[in-house]
């Protein structure tokens, strides 16, 4: 990965990373994303769990072995995967 990927992600990271502690601290949610959060806390921890998926993916920019860098791109997979299910959690409407 460039530089030149690697510094927006890791800004975008830091951004989602606020908003995920902003919402597991005060249950604020953006207002764009309101209508679609039924559950704000799960939303916080599906914001964490992406912002440390493009933390890592950043990461990768630094490493130069191959293996590493494909077991730190498997990791942030996890993380994508795991992020985007809690995301759909939180967006179900309660039953």
């Amino acid at each position: 990965m460039s530089w030149y990927i690697a510094i927006p992600s890791v800004v975008l990271a830091a951004l989602v990373l606020a908003g995920g502690v902003a919402t597991l601290r005060t249950g604020w949610v953006m207002p764009l994303q309101r209508g679609w959060v039924y559950r704000p806390r799960l939303f916080g921890w599906a914001q964490v769990a992406l912002a440390t998926m493009l933390a890592l993916q950043a990461s990768t920019a630094l490493l130069d072995d191959r293996g590493a860098r494909s077991t730190v791109q498997g990791i942030g997979l996890g993380f994508l995967f795991l992020g985007l299910s809690v995301l759909t959690l939180s967006q179900r409407p309660p039953r």
